[in-house]
């Protein structure tokens, strides 16, 4: 380095003795020849200059180069043209050459040729050589003969190495390797050819802002690459900071510097004028203990001025102890830029918590630029507080606020209106609220001869999709008579239980129309449409036979009327369906569904004891002798299947994979991560306390063991996907995570952030109106298609609503969000980073898959690629929080009852849904104005 650097590391050196701390002050002439002392260069004839007159009158150009290159270029000839002797001994350095251990020319352990002497102190001494294995100039620093035998001191030196050789950076000087000659140890390390930045600022004061700001950003970069190696530098001030020759900064001397996992000795060296707070106090530093310094290595670059300055040792530690308020910098330099201030003031506080986090967060501070894209240039990997910090505000012109506010509620008034054509329940109308339902079931139940008293029950809907999949593919008349149930597109189940019903599967949170399945005697399960008419029935008998039952055949005309036909319209025929429950009696008819659907049907019937056990309305949409539509038999269809399940079983083992590899080698943002899990399980456990069915106080402790697992499982996953997911995206596309940074930090009200949620949910509207034109416009062309079913949760009142809110609304769309990131990045490293390839593959494959989902095929490649556009475009242009407000508009207009009916009974669930994408959007629009007045009149409160 052509600095003497040994000066100040000799200064910073413990003493000998058993003094548990000490403070030294390199700045001290007593102590050593002065931290800012211009840099010597010795060139190879052994003449001495002052860097200062070497330095270039004007500032040279900053460029990046590559650190190869750059020490290709810093190699120095042996054969350099040389200076008279007489210029050289009028040189202020003539007295260190004589004092010399080793003279120009000499070779040092058979691969070092001496070229001069940079520098000497108390620490050994500083030489320049070349390097002839390697051809290149170096820098050798000695140990001092009355060290070689000191063995703290030899391990101070081993110390330095070790830790100086783990960063690597453009900004940073680097260390080579340690050697020994003659019982002397040394070590190699890069030979800079520049000033300290002390000394330039000595000649000309501070620096002009532009320049300023670029040797912050530069020393904020290299400090960036020590603290990501764990290192702690402890001693920045100007004279270990170097400006090169192409006026790029150099960090320099780790001769004191810790690893942050050490903790802190008790020991207190450094620059006293440069020591944060904490060190001059002997408690443990942390990496915002080289804020502190960076902060007044900057404030002196910008004014020229220290922060803290006194004639003596004794004032200085006076004026450090003091609770005097450091000058401001616009007060020493007229039209500073506030965010120069700002940063530097905030750097420089007392309270560490107070403080940046990073130095790249203090580079995002500064004022121009891009840091994130600096340090993407630079081939470094931000971190996630960099990413959360970085200078991109994100207001939003009141005019674009507003007009993106109208244009949601101008989709949303849309989305609602189209309903009645677009939404199932919309077509096929709900007269009977579930609870009025449950009566007319329980009514059956009794009427049909259980009158013994249960214990347990549960109803719920579901949607009878064979019925769907007939109606658009085969009779597409039944699409025009949704609105009779006949057949029965939708349905209500209830179910009651002399026990518990208790799910056997061990994430279920309730009871479903088949779980716990039909095993215990007095177990009874009716199917209604809405309209209220029976279409199947089951009940379980007794399992011992009683020797008494009765013999007599049921009357099954009963059944007909509670399903709405006349027994005498039908044709009794020879039962061809075998009960899924024991039976003594079996019966079957066919006929006619109705007079406006003349469909066969056939009624398969089963009794026990004279009491029915089945009843089941069966027609051409599960005719094949089976209760569930028969799986297709097409190749093709199972090689598709196949393929998507592989595909998909792929996907996520690479996820965990990666995102367990991420969690050991540290590489993801784990608090970030951690934070996200919480939020997630948290979701899931509020989802499960509103859907769960509390049993009495004595189940309850096994039903929370049950949550937790619902809760715990996909947390994990998303935790793990997560992992996966952020470095990369962090290392490719930060600017995609820096809200979602911002809104995980907990910085709620931040512009960004709803900035970001308000375009996600534009265009989640506009894709809402995209989909429902999707269902419409077949039948514009006469294809007539099925309306969209809701999620029939959200038809069971206010409490599945929330549930529904957090699991689906939450959790799944995190996930979702989550997934199709990681997607869109792993093809990107599959098409080696050409991003119009991967981002033309992704649009295609979510074409293709949103498309073949759809009939018919034709409308679909109208309506796919534009639903697939949109999806890209959240999630490239604006990020994964836009993403994830896209998915979440969308999947709250879709999966929740919609009406304009306010008075019908699930008109609750539509007042929910509508307040809860209200609330998102008005706080996504008051939070992107970022205090700006909407209208040019208003005046927002100072």
């Amino acid at each position: 380095m052509a600095k003497d650097s040994s000066q100040d590391e000799a200064d910073n050196l413990p003493n000998s003795g058993d003094a548990p701390t000490r403070i030294i002050d390199s700045s001290q002439p007593e102590q050593s020849e002065g931290i800012d002392a211009p840099t010597r260069i010795i060139d190879s004839a052994g003449q001495s200059s002052s860097s200062a007159n070497n330095a270039e009158s004007e500032e040279p150009p900053t460029r990046v180069m590559d650190p190869a290159d750059s020490a290709a270029k810093k190699a120095v000839s042996p054969h350099s043209s040389s200076r008279s002797s007489t210029s050289s001994r009028n040189s202020t350095s003539f007295d260190s050459i004589d004092n010399a251990r080793f003279v120009p020319g000499e070779i040092v352990a058979e691969r070092y040729r001496i070229v001069g002497l940079l520098g000497k102190g108390g620490m050994g001494e500083v030489y320049r050589a070349d390097d002839l294995k390697l051809g290149q100039a170096v820098a050798l620093k000695f140990l001092p003969d009355h060290l070689t035998t000191d063995g703290a001191a030899l391990a101070r030196f081993h110390r330095e190495v070790r830790i100086a050789r783990q960063v690597s950076h453009q900004n940073v000087c680097r260390v080579y390797d340690i050697g020994e000659v003659e019982g002397r140890h040394f070590l190699s390390m890069e030979f800079i050819k520049g000033e300290e930045l002390s000394s330039l600022l000595r000649r000309i004061g501070r620096l002009p802002s532009d320049k300023a700001t670029e040797i912050s950003r530069q020393l904020c970069a290299g400090l960036s690459a020590a603290h990501n190696r764990g290192v702690l530098h402890r001693d920045l001030k100007p004279a270990n900071v170097m400006i090169d020759e192409n006026g790029n900064v150099r960090l320099t001397d780790f001769g004191i510097a810790g690893l942050l996992d050490e903790g802190s000795s008790g020991e207190i060296s450094g620059t006293p004028a440069y020591m944060s707070p904490e060190q001059l106090a002997g408690k443990e530093l942390t990496l915002k203990s080289d804020i502190y310094s960076l902060g007044l290595v900057i404030y002196e670059i910008y004014t020229g001025k220290k922060v803290f300055d006194a004639p003596t040792l004794p004032q200085l530690l006076s004026l450090r102890n003091s609770d005097s308020t450091p000058t401001s910098p616009s007060l020493l330099v007229q039209n500073l830029d506030p965010l120069v201030e700002r940063a530097i003031l905030r750097c420089i506080e007392k309270d560490p918590e107070k403080r940046p986090a990073s130095a790249l967060e203090v580079a995002a501070s500064l004022p121009g630029g891009d840091p994130l894209a600096a340090a993407l240039a630079a081939g470094e990997t931000p971190s996630p507080e960099m990413v959360a910090a970085a200078p991109r505000q994100g207001f939003l012109k009141p005019a674009v606020a507003v007009s993106l506010l109208a244009g949601i509620l101008v989709a949303t008034a849309v989305v609602v209106l189209l309903s009645e054509k677009t939404q199932l329940h919309r077509r096929v109308p709900l007269e009977r609220s579930p609870e009025l339902l449950q009566e007319r079931a329980r009514t059956i139940v009794t009427k049909l001869g259980y009158t013994e008293p249960f214990s347990d029950s549960t109803y719920g809907l579901t949607y009878d999709y064979p019925t769907l999949t007939y109606a658009e593919t085969t009779n597409t008349a039944v699409l025009g008579q949704l609105a009779t149930s006949r057949p029965a597109t939708m349905l209500f189940w209830y179910r009651q239980s002399p026990d518990y019903l208790i799910p056997r599967t061990r994430l279920a949170v309730r009871a479903s129309s088949s779980d716990p399945p039909a095993t215990v005697s007095g177990m009874a399960t009716v199917f209604l449409d809405p309209k209220g008419r029976l279409v199947e029935f089951l009940a379980v008998p007794p399992r011992k036979e009683e020797a008494s039952k009765p013999t007599t055949t049921p009357n099954w005309s009963v059944l007909f009327e509670e399903a709405g036909f006349k027994q005498e319209d039908f044709t009794s025929k020879p039962s061809e369906w075998v009960p899924p429950v024991y039976s003594d009696a079996r019966a079957a008819w066919e006929g006619k569904l109705s007079n406006e659907l003349p469909i066969p049907i056939r009624i398969e019937a089963a009794s026990y004891a004279g009491k029915p056990v089945l009843f089941k309305i069966i027609g051409p949409w599960n005719w094949r002798g089976q209760l569930r539509q028969p799986q297709s038999d097409s190749s093709l269809g199972k090689l598709i299947v196949l393929a998507l399940l592989a595909i998909t079983l792929a996907f996520f083992i690479i996820g965990v994979l990666l995102g367990r590899r991420n969690l050991r080698d540290g590489s993801g943002d784990r608090r970030g991560g951690a934070r996200l899990a919480v939020y997630i399980f948290v979701a899931l456990m509020i989802a499960w306390a509103f859907r769960a069915r509390h049993l009495g106080a004595e189940d309850e402790l096994n039903l929370l063991q049950l949550g937790i697992q619902f809760a715990l499982l996909p947390t994990v996953l998303l935790w793990l996907f997560y992992l996966a997911l952020e470095p990369y995206v962090r290392r490719w596309w930060p600017h995609r995570m820096v809200s979602w940074s911002r809104l995980l930090a907990g910085d709620f009200r931040d512009p960004l952030i709803g900035r970001d949620i308000l375009i996600g949910a534009a265009l989640g509207m506009t894709i809402m109106v995209v989909n429902n034109l999707w269902i419409l416009t077949p039948g514009w062309f006469g294809h007539l298609r099925a309306p969209r079913p809701v999620t029939l949760h959200t038809l069971l009142g206010l409490r599945e609503s929330v549930g529904e809110l957090f699991f689906t609304g939450i959790t799944l769309i995190v996930f979702l969000s989550v997934t199709c990131m990681f997607l869109l990045l792993l093809l990107h490293m599959i098409f080696r980073r050409r991003d119009w390839l991967a981002l033309g593959a992704a649009w295609l494959l979510f074409t293709i898959v949103s498309g073949l989902s759809a009939r018919p095929l034709k409308f679909s490649l109208i309506y796919a690629p534009v639903y697939s556009a949109l999806l890209i475009l959240a999630a490239t242009r604006f990020g994964l929080l836009t993403l994830t407000a896209t998915l979440f508009f969308t999947t709250l207009f879709s999966a929740y009852p919609m009406t304009m009916d306010f008075s019908i009974w699930y008109a609750s669930s539509t007042i929910f849904a509508l307040v809860v994408a209200g609330a998102v959007v008005v706080f996504a629009f008051y939070t992107s104005l970022g205090g700006q007045p909407v209208f040019k009149g208003q005046h927002s409160k100072q």
